[in-house]
């Protein structure tokens, strides 16, 4: 039985949080790790200390850089309202992405640190959380001993998706989501596929091959645009490809040494935010749709790893 927590609104901040900010013209939101003991490699993780999974936020080109969220709970997926001050997240209690414990879905306020739980039910996973720039829609994984993204707009009710797909983001009439085919060590097979329509009446449109692996689809504010994560066409290092909203026409954008993932297009659909590894750590660049520059915008130095950067 699905339970709905009432909007809950905290007065005070979390600890750590600081009352003034300066307001950032184009906001940054990403999940950071502190590494703790050496490489990225060998690290493990320090979830007692509130270094596993935290939230952070900067300005487009990298300055004013702080942190958003604190304490034990590891908090991931992070993803940017249009009014660029409120951002979506999952929030596990447990202090790590833990399906069986649960995952609840947090909104929160960067400037005030004023936090809801929007959405939760007892004993379920919600994560992989997904702000549409098509009208803030909803998307996201929704795991209560089923694997299917869940879309919904909040303060309505969800809907399940009858094709087994993750890492979601709303289009205007349906979900682009990764589609596994098969699943095995050393070989899976994931496509992106564009869901349309709710249960029996639901389709799917195949917008890649499943030869390799095509994940964490993201689309431009015109709908014009699709970019995602994938290791084609030689199953080695991941690359961010870019193609019409169809699959079409695609591309391989970054074509750098080292890995590239987790695309977002900017609210002008001039850049697109991503992570990669190229320089030894994981950090955020930015790509330049225009003139094809990428920029490095983190540097944690090897202390911190940063991912998933939406803005």
């Amino acid at each position: 039985m699905r339970l709905l927590l009432p909007t809950l609104l905290l007065a005070l901040p979390a600890a750590g949080w600081a009352a003034d900010h300066p307001r950032l013209e184009n906001p940054i939101i990403f999940q950071r790790q502190e590494v703790v003991g050496g490489s990225p490699e060998s690290a493990r993780r320090a979830p007692a200390q509130g270094a596993n999974g935290k939230l952070w936020v900067m300005e487009g080109d990298g300055s004013n850089l702080r942190q958003l969220t604190f304490g034990p709970s590891y908090d991931e997926h992070p993803s940017l309202f249009a009014d660029q001050e409120h951002v979506l997240y999952s929030e596990f209690d447990v202090g790590f992405l833990n399906e069986e414990e649960g995952g609840k879905l947090v909104k929160l306020n960067i400037y005030t640190g004023a936090r809801e739980v929007v959405d939760a039910e007892q004993g379920c996973a919600l994560h992989h959380a997904s702000v549409s720039p098509i009208g803030d829609k909803i998307a996201y994984h929704y795991n209560c001993g089923k694997r299917f993204a869940q879309a919904m707009d909040l303060g309505k009710d969800r809907f399940e998706t009858l094709f087994q797909a993750t890492n979601g983001v709303r289009t205007s009439d349906g979900i682009i989501a990764m589609h596994e085919k098969k699943s095995a060590p050393g070989s899976r097979e994931v496509a992106l596929i564009h869901i349309r329509g709710r249960g029996a009446e639901s389709t799917a449109e195949a917008l890649t091959d499943s030869k390799v692996l095509h994940r964490r689809p993201a689309i431009s504010p015109d709908e014009k645009l699709l970019a995602w994560q994938t290791n084609a066409p030689d199953g080695g290092e991941d690359e961010i490809y870019l193609a019409d909203i169809d699959g079409s026409h695609a591309r391989n954008l970054t074509k750098a040494k080292g890995n590239d993932g987790h695309p977002w297009f900017s609210r002008d659909g001039q850049r697109i935010v991503f992570e990669s590894d190229r320089s030894g750590h994981w950090e955020i660049w930015v790509y330049d749709l225009k003139t094809g520059k990428q920029t490095q915008l983190t540097d944690g130095k090897g202390r911190y790893e940063s991912t998933r950067a939406r803005m």
